[in-house]
């Protein structure tokens, strides 16, 4: 970010656990801890809906070059105390696209996605959402390989 930040709201299956402004920097990223009790046997989502980002948070140059840009990035996940790894590119991000330039976009040809696997750097407003099942140390060693 450069001038506003991005808000996460983060929220498990459809309870909000925390909403907030990010504004840490890749190299001193926010660390957002919380605790949830989960049910065995039952699936859950955890979701980041990212905001914040207006049609002006985006500044490119002549050229076309993106000089000024808000982003929200995933460093790391950890549930249960464990590191989730590789399995954060498994989530799904779900972009809400800005108008009028998705309409732009289409119009000149462009495919916009409706969604994206293998992401952790959310540019535009949105969802990312991974999914997982109790107790997490099982789906995990049945999700690892």
């Amino acid at each position: 970010m450069w001038n506003r930040p991005p808000v996460a709201e983060i929220t498990i299956n459809n309870s909000v656990i925390v909403k907030k402004d990010v504004t840490g920097t890749e190299d001193k990223p926010d660390v957002i801890e919380f605790e949830h009790e989960f049910d065995e046997g039952s699936d859950y989502s955890l979701i980041i809906n990212r905001s914040g980002k207006g049609n002006n948070q985006t500044v490119v140059n002549a050229k076309g070059d993106i000089i000024k840009d808000q982003l929200l990035n995933i460093k790391k996940i950890e549930i249960d105390e464990i590191d989730i790894g590789a399995l954060v590119y498994e989530g799904v991000y779900t972009p809400d696209y800005p108008e009028p330039w998705a309409t732009q976009q289409r119009e000149s040809g462009n495919d916009l996605k409706d969604s994206f696997k293998n992401v952790t750097k959310m540019g535009f407003n949105g969802e990312w959402k991974f999914t997982f099942s109790s107790p997490f140390y099982m789906w995990l060693l049945e999700n690892l390989y």
